[in-house]
């Protein structure tokens, strides 16, 4: 939540009118600086409040608020967790003393998911910054391990050297313990985690990082879980990335092995009969030589499935779309430059017709697969081409039935003017069991019965809906798939 100094701002200004007299010119107050780190990887996104002020709000994992000043006092911090049925505090601090000067970080650590007793309860623990006083060509940090699943392991061995330097002189941390670096050259470096006492397996392994550009700074770096299989499906399998807070900002630094995730669907209706059977799609990374991605493709098919990414290098890409008898040069489709970056996950879903309105395409999402474990994350996809703009209603399974959706007696649609092509950003719905309809407005009528979708927490969903398959005049009518984490 990068707006966070502003709301603390206001906070701050509000305590000093409060203190000063209409007479007097407003006397210095002193201040401290707070700054707020989720590193609770199945959390949702939370608000902090400073004695029941709110003073971050919709903070979400991986992020951090910044620095910002507040009066030197005592306060009662809460963090309460956005949820889809209303807002819960989750973490107490009865007591943060914030005194002249300080620079205080506290990092909301633990899961809200308590499967095994070994998993570590969600909690606050509060850091202070690198007691150095960088040189404008220096960097101060102080580490910290805020990762649930390495903590599991027992404690890690972090080594900082210069890129490909030997193992040697560890930083041993327990979870939730962190270590003062000092200052050091703001230069390059290579930061490594093993499992303690074994420096053959690397947990994470940052390769080259650059720090040349924060002369004169303090850095928090904290060691956090990954929360997709591209993410920590890394060679040696990194179950680790790193958060960097600066003062203002922060940045997010994966194992330096980690790819792009790509899911890609077929569900152009028509693309079988224009290319004569299957279709073959090609991958061109960055300008360079096409590979054939998928030799063979019909419809309905996902590669590589349902609930998997296949790993691909983070680069630009250009996808080409082609009878599986013919090359690159029998393209029936050039698809805009795509951006694949490192870790993230994305599906890309052939829609449309060929040779017809509306036209055949790729729709390209970024999928966000971190589990939360007080909601599902659902996002819709309309690639139904025969269908035009649609109203979707997802209601309690049983409360409605389709001729009461028809018939307006349904409530609101979830999602109005659903257009084809358009996708959804994700909606947080509380788990249970949901009837989803898909009215055609032109028609007035429930194209696309979906009902008792179970939705558990943890799950995230991409429900595209489609129409038959048209090569063969399969006579099914319309309805959603869903992809999963």
């Amino acid at each position: 939540m990068k707006n966070s100094n502003k709301i603390f701002a206001a906070l701050f200004v509000s305590v000093t009118l409060v203190a000063c007299s209409d007479d007097d010119p407003a006397p210095p107050v002193p201040t401290g600086e707070i700054r707020v780190l989720h590193t609770s990887p199945d959390a949702p996104p939370v608000n902090v409040l400073l004695d029941t002020t709110t003073a971050i709000s919709s903070l979400d994992y991986a992020e951090s608020s910044g620095y910002a000043s507040v009066p030197t006092a005592t306060y009662e911090v809460s963090v309460e967790a956005i949820t889809p049925t209303g807002n819960t505090e989750v973490i107490n601090v009865p007591v943060l003393d914030v005194t002249e000067d300080s620079r205080t970080t506290v990092l909301a650590v633990g899961t809200v998911t308590q499967e095994t007793p070994t998993d570590v309860v969600l909690e606050a623990i509060t850091v202070d910054d690198s007691a150095a006083t960088p040189g404008a060509s220096e960097v101060a940090i102080r580490v910290v391990h805020a990762s649930p699943t390495a903590g599991s392991l027992g404690d890690v061995d972090i080594y900082v050297t210069a890129p490909g330097g030997a193992l040697t002189n560890p930083i041993t941390l327990g979870f939730k313990g962190d270590a003062d670096l000092s200052a050091v050259p703001a230069d390059s470096y290579q930061i490594r985690i093993t499992p303690n006492g074994n420096a053959s397996q690397l947990l994470y392994d940052s390769g080259t990082v650059d720090l040349s550009s924060f002369g004169g700074e303090k850095l928090l770096i904290a060691a956090i879980d990954t929360t997709n299989a591209t993410e920590s499906d890394s060679t040696d399998g990194a179950p680790v990335k790193l958060l960097v807070a600066t003062d203002e900002t922060d940045l997010t630094i994966l194992d330096s092995s980690t790819e792009a995730g790509a899911r890609v669907v077929h569900l152009s209706p028509n693309a079988g009969t224009a290319a004569g059977g299957p279709v073959k799609v090609f991958a061109t990374a960055d300008g360079g030589t096409p590979a054939e991605l998928i030799p063979s493709f019909n419809y309905f098919d996902i590669v590589p499935a349902a609930d998997a990414y296949v790993g691909v290098e983070s680069a630009d890409y250009v996808f080409d779309v082609a009878p599986a008898s013919g090359t690159i040069n029998d393209s029936v489709y050039t698809s805009p430059s795509l951006t694949f970056m490192q870790g993230t996950e994305y599906t890309a879903i052939a829609v449309g017709y060929v040779g017809d309105t509306p036209a055949f395409t790729l729709l390209a999402t970024q999928d966000s697969n971190r589990s939360i474990a007080t909601q599902a994350s659902v996002k819709v996809v309309h690639g139904a081409a025969a269908v035009g703009t649609v109203d979707v209603y997802v209601t309690a399974a049983g409360d409605f039935t389709v001729a009461d959706v028809e018939g307006g007696l349904a409530g609101m649609p979830l999602i109005p003017d659903f257009e084809f092509g358009a996708i959804t950003d994700y909606v947080a719905v509380p788990e249970g069991s949901y009837d989803v309809r898909v009215l055609d407005q032109a028609s007035g009528t429930v194209v696309i019965d979906f009902p008792g979708a179970t939705l558990d927490n943890g799950d995230v969903i991409t429900a595209i809906a489609y129409g038959p398959d048209e090569s063969d005049n399969d006579p099914a009518t319309a309805g959603l798939m869903l992809l999963t984490n």
